[in-house]
């Protein structure tokens, strides 16, 4: 009886481990864009290749490339929403943001992957986000505050914000 209470206990360690690992989808990025959009059909989406001026300001921003060719983003009226990926620590962080009128309008976390750090994806992060626009000298209006154990994370965030204002400009 005891050693089927120790190989049950190991199955549930090795199991709840399992659970903590997997990628912790919050929300589904259908169910962002329509809700940020306000639609209850999507539009067809646009692309932005980057390439040439494009290509300069995302590096500047992200200090790096971006991972894909082009950036994904659907329309209605001045409200433009993009999905867009970047990196925390080790994995990707995929966010969704809503831009109208060069302001950030909404932003969510769709997928998060970290181990920790996941602090970002709950509304009292993310309301920091939503309002903000870019200065003349690229950065954000708004202060976006620190998270202890996720600074990583709140950088990627950060990057993001900044990347979805440019972008927006670029359409």
């Amino acid at each position: 009886m005891k050693q089927n209470m120790k190989y049950l206990t190991i199955i549930i360690l090795i199991i709840s481990s399992c659970i903590a690992n997997a990628e912790d989808q919050i929300l589904d990025k259908d169910q962002f864009l329509k809700s940020a959009l306000g639609v209850s059909d999507l539009p067809m989406h646009g692309y932005i290749i980057i390439k040439d001026d494009v290509e300069v300001g995302i590096n500047n921003i992200l200090n790096d490339t971006y991972h894909l060719p082009v950036i994904k983003y659907w329309k209605n009226g001045n409200k433009i929403a993009f999905i867009l990926e970047a990196i925390g620590k080790h994995e990707f962080i995929t966010t969704g943001y809503m831009v109208e009128n060069d302001k950030i309008m909404d932003a969510k976390v769709l997928v998060y992957r970290e181990n920790y750090g996941f602090e970002i994806k709950y509304d009292y992060f993310l309301d920091q986000i939503k309002g903000n626009t870019l200065k003349t000298n690229g950065k954000l209006t708004k202060r976006i505050a620190n998270i202890s154990g996720a600074t990583l994370s709140v950088k990627s965030m950060r990057r993001l914000s900044k990347l979805s204002l440019f972008l927006y400009s670029k359409i």
